[in-house]
């Protein structure tokens, strides 16, 4: 037995409804638009502040979703979203100015509170303009403000661009603390983590020796602003570091590697060569290390060994750092062997997996650029 139903809305009904939704959207859109114009003052606030201090915006990244904007903004990357929900910026530390530690702690605190700064102007506009309009609506848009700079400031960590991380008053509460491991190393000591397995339990870096954390934040400063020479000599100082362990160094010989497959300097590609071969000497079980080694292997034109090596790096329970190099360079070594296709497919894998990565944007363009040119 077939039971139907038939309902008729009335037309007067109808007509209201019609005309009631897109009224009751307006104020969403408004709100929407104004937190996405906030969070992009907010980052802006970050990203001049930095400037003043004499950091290196690297980039800049506002909405999350479908990008709709990338493009150079003042020597950074900016990166616009669809969606009005979140935004980061990086910016590598002066590399001059500071011998220690504590020449750091003002310049980095102005940093980190610029983008509330930025809040805390538009906040101040938003209330003399009510003051002098008592325009009703700006009630809810300076809620919305108050309710962003409270967010910024309660030093927890927050879930972004599928990272875990501290919100501007927790990294505030870093510097004042001086907890150097927590504020400069966290994300150093999770890729020592990642390449050493289950092989070590974590430990402070460089046994916590100040001096030695110093040369480590100079050499990684210095390959922010593409000194490439200077970067590898404090680094090479490292490796000859009695406090650094053997799992500590393979991490350097990697950052080293990168040099050539990550900012694309194949000036150093025979040094690279050589770091590669002693990283696997102290760690080759990793698959980190294994993918360093498989890269400089296609950069050296060995594209069978540089495959086998890269191929199980591919399989999605691998990070996806090591998923996105992997594909990469797998992609470059097909494209040089003539499967162009199977380099096409390959490529795009690794680019939407990278676009995960915090880093991976030069490279890919890099090897992205070299295979257009060759078709």
């Amino acid at each position: 037995m077939e039971i139907t139903s038939n309902i008729t809305i009335p037309d007067d009904v109808a007509v209201a409804t019609a005309t009631t939704f897109p009224i009751l959207m307006v104020p969403f859109l408004i709100l929407s638009v104004w937190v996405y114009f906030s969070t992009f003052c907010h980052e802006l606030g970050h990203f001049v502040c930095a400037k003043l201090v004499g950091m290196s915006p690297q980039l800049m990244k506002v909405g999350r979703g479908f990008r709709i904007l990338r493009k150079s903004f003042f020597g950074a990357q900016l990166e616009l979203g669809i969606l009005p929900t979140g935004g980061l910026t990086y910016a590598s530390y002066p590399d001059r100015g500071w011998p220690k530690f504590k020449n750091l702690k003002l310049k980095l605190i102005i940093y980190s509170i610029g983008g509330c700064l930025a809040n805390f102007v538009l906040l101040a506009c938003l209330i003399l303009v009510f003051v002098y309009t008592d325009f009703l609506a700006l009630r809810y848009i300076i809620c919305v403000e108050v309710i962003m700079i409270i967010i910024a400031l309660v030093p927890i960590d927050v879930r972004l661009y599928g990272m875990k991380l501290p919100t501007d008053g927790k990294q505030i509460l870093f510097i004042i603390t001086h907890d150097y491991q927590r504020l400069f190393f966290a994300d150093h000591q999770k890729a020592i983590a990642r390449i050493a397995g289950d092989q070590a339990e974590p430990k402070p870096l460089f046994k916590r020796d100040i001096k030695t954390l110093e040369l480590f934040v100079k050499a990684e400063t210095e390959l922010a602003c593409r000194h490439f020479d200077e970067a590898i000599a404090l680094w090479n100082q490292l490796l000859n570091a009695e406090n650094a362990s053997d799992i500590e160094r393979t991490y350097i010989l990697d950052m080293l590697a990168s040099i050539v497959i990550i900012h694309g300097q194949k000036q150093y590609l025979t040094q690279a060569d050589g770091w590669s071969q002693e990283a696997m000497k102290l760690a080759g079980f990793s698959k980190t290390i294994q993918g360093t080694r498989g890269a400089i292997l296609v950069e050296l034109g060995k594209y069978e060994e540089g495959k086998q090596m890269l191929f199980p790096l591919t399989a999605p329970d691998n990070d996806p750092i090591d998923i996105a190099i992997g594909g990469y360079y797998l992609a470059k070594a097909d494209h040089r062997l003539g499967n162009s296709e199977q380099a096409l497919v390959l490529l795009k894998q690794a680019e939407k997996v990278g676009q995960k990565v915090p880093g991976l944007s030069e490279m890919f363009a890099s090897i992205k650029h070299e295979l257009e040119l060759e078709e």
